[in-house]
């Protein structure tokens, strides 16, 4: 005997063999029970869900000579006629290739003989929605009055493509996407009665595969049992295309760490291996999107995705480097890459390309991306902030080296007299400019907060010192610009030619000049006198 797919094996035949339409089943069930049987159903639902079966077990179960709570015994005479397929009474039209008028006025004409060896005469049409407008105008009839004798049974996979007229019609059903535990389950059932054996692992990757329908996870198991009787987890990769999960979260990591270097690496690695850049680019968005998931609502991450705590717990790790902003940033780009592959003449430069503008997000300058590297910084600075309050960072300041002496400026040393600070020349707004774009490639953190308005702005640039003003309600800035005040002044110098010093101002302050030559030669005096070491004095009681 010729072999038989798995998934034609396995089809169900009766509705306790259904996997995952509970409710389903329980409705046909009750009507083939109670008699109140309708002469028209829509079954809707995507591809593998179970809409074929349903029909063919209810026309078993509507024509079953002694039904079992509206099941078809499968044992009556009817039963068998219709399981070796070898009745007349229960006819299956594919509306693909059969979607003009004239098939259907054929049909208008069969439908008022009576049944030859069944109750009734019903008529299955698959993927319904490719009939014509014509056909389905000549069907309405006959579907909304039919002769007591026939039951129809529409299947769709598209249902928003069907008239109104024919929805209203028709009881309709619409089949869910089985979810990957039943999946699983089933598959275990085929691997025993095929005498091979499988991890659970390995089961559950075919399940997720399958994106909800049982036909593909058999057909899915049938190519893997065609390589060997033992699936494994590789072997599965293997057959799918997929990368592992250790390498996803590889991928990951060095997308977080915004690390186009090992990005690259593991390109290079994928498309040495084989693999496929869109089925790639698919196992991306699904990891990212357990990341978003897991940042989103870590509680319930095991319960969405049917994970064990350990991995829960590690996609929970992983996310907490990220903002939830990045996470669907970057899911986004990488969806929307996976239609560009298909069409890429080069699916490899596609690839890196989404992988280098997810890696160095830092470098765009659109609102989201600057809001993005805002809230990361505020998180930074709100942990820092908490571990200086803790006490964490308490210690005896060290005392001045020598060598930094001359980095000392003048209100560090001895408070002069503030003076009024001149706005900001053009020559020094334009040696601004140079310097932020210096700062854009070395330190974006730094660029996104001086290159926004809205955070503060250049006041003064008089004798190579810079002087920058925090805005209003944004002194949040100013502990982490003077914390990187060494790399501005190293752009500023840069971008000028000259040594240049810097310094942050908070709102309402009065603004200070730059000390004079002579302020810092008389300072470089008293410090060779006395020594650099801050002394405190205090009175005598």
């Amino acid at each position: 005997m010729a072999y038989q797919a798995l998934y034609r094996q396995w089809r169900p035949v009766d509705f306790n063999a259904m996997v995952g339409q509970e409710a389903i089943v329980a409705t046909l069930r009750n009507q083939v029970a109670s008699g109140r049987i309708a002469h028209a159903y829509l079954f809707c639902g995507s591809r593998g869900t179970g809409k074929t079966s349903a029909a063919k077990i209810m026309a078993r179960a509507v024509n079953c000579e002694h039904p079992d709570h509206g099941n078809p015994c499968g044992s009556c005479e009817s039963c068998q006629r219709l399981l070796k397929e070898e009745s007349l009474d229960v006819m299956e039209i594919d509306a693909a290739s059969n979607n003009g008028v004239d098939e259907i006025r054929d049909l208008r004409e069969t439908v008022k003989y009576p049944p030859q060896n069944q109750k009734y005469k019903v008529y299955i049409i698959d993927e319904v929605h490719m009939l014509s407008g014509a056909a389905f105008n000549a069907l309405l009839k006959t579907l909304e009055e039919p002769p007591a004798h026939v039951i129809f049974i529409l299947a769709t996979t598209e249902p928003q493509k069907l008239p109104a007229t024919i929805l209203s019609r028709c009881q309709r059903f619409d089949f869910g996407r089985i979810p990957v535990h039943q999946i699983a389950a089933r598959l275990r059932e085929a691997v025993e009665g095929a005498g091979a054996t499988a991890s659970d692992m390995a089961l559950q990757m075919i399940a997720r595969a399958a994106e909800g329908g049982m036909r593909d996870a058999l057909s899915i198991l049938d190519m893997c049992l065609g390589y060997q009787s033992d699936v494994t987890e590789k072997l599965v990769r293997n057959v799918l295309g997929t990368a592992d999960r250790s390498f996803l979260f590889h991928f990951a990591d060095a997308l977080r760490d915004e690390d186009p270097s090992t990005l690259m690496q593991l390109i290079d690695e994928l498309m040495r291996s084989g693999r496929d850049p869109i089925v790639f680019a698919k196992d991306v968005s699904r990891h990212l999107r357990a990341l978003l998931i897991a940042k989103s609502c870590p509680d319930d991450l095991a319960n969405l995705l049917d994970l064990t705590k350990e991995d829960a717990a590690e996609y929970i790790g992983q996310a907490e480097g990220m903002t939830q902003t990045r996470l669907m940033n970057m899911l986004e780009l990488f969806m929307s890459v996976e239609t560009d592959l298909r069409s890429a003449s080069s699916p490899r430069m596609a690839l890196e390309n989404a992988a280098l503008k997810a890696c160095l997000r830092t470098g765009e300058t659109d609102a989201a991306a600057l809001n993005d590297r805002i809230r990361s910084l505020e998180k930074q600075l709100a942990e820092l902030t908490q571990k200086l309050n803790s006490g964490a960072f308490v210690s005896a300041a060290p005392a001045v080296e020598q060598s930094k002496v001359k980095k000392m400026s003048v209100k560090e040393a001895a408070p002069a007299q503030p003076k009024t600070a001149p706005a900001a020349g053009k020559d020094a707004q334009e040696a601004w400019k140079a310097a932020l774009k210096i700062l854009e490639r070395t330190s974006t953190g730094l660029y996104s907060i001086l290159a926004v308005a809205e955070n503060g702005k250049l006041i003064s640039g008089v004798d190579d010192h810079f002087v920058w003003e925090v805005n209003k309600d944004r002194d949040v800035y100013i502990v982490i610009v003077k914390k990187g005040i060494d790399t501005i002044i190293e752009a500023l110098t840069q971008a000028t030619g000259v040594p240049c010093t810097f310094e942050v101002k908070a709102p309402g302050r009065a603004k200070e000049t730059s000390q004079t030559q002579a302020e810092a030669d008389a300072i470089k005096e008293l410090q060779t006198v006395f020594g650099a070491q801050n002394v405190v004095v205090q009175d005598k009681l």
